[in-house]
């Protein structure tokens, strides 16, 4: 939602475009990727393996996208990260997994990413 909002606003106000998916962009890299890495991908064995490597690509690739404010590179960086998502939903999240236990250590992380409520919209203050 927030690449889709980003993207919108590329032609006309680019500075807040920038400053959108940079945000989302620190927040896929910093957070999402690395809890992915970190607590959901172990889940899935060698099967998780390809989509783990896409972090990295999908790190440097948007970091010289952003960085060098090229409006083609960044459609084709959100496009990139869109489609990755979508092929974790499509080749690996169908498989059941338990993961009870890893839960509350995600939740903690959420409540340590600084502004993890203002960039998903999720609130977490659910004690």
């Amino acid at each position: 939602m927030r690449y889709s909002i980003g993207l919108s606003l590329l032609n006309d106000d680019e500075k807040n475009a920038i400053n959108v998916i940079m945000t989302t962009h620190d927040f896929v890299v910093n957070w999402h990727a690395k809890i992915e890495d970190k607590y959901i991908f172990p889940l899935f064995g060698e099967k998780a393996k390809p989509y783990s490597n896409d972090h990295l690509l999908i790190e440097r690739y948007g970091n010289s996208a952003i960085q060098q404010r090229n409006v083609e590179w960044i459609k084709r960086y959100v496009k990139i990260v869109l489609d990755h998502n979508l092929n974790e939903e499509r080749n690996i999240f169908i498989d059941k997994v338990q993961a009870k236990d890893i839960m509350n250590a995600i939740l903690k992380e959420m409540r340590n990413y600084p502004s993890y409520e203002e960039i998903t919209g999720l609130k977490i203050d659910f004690e």
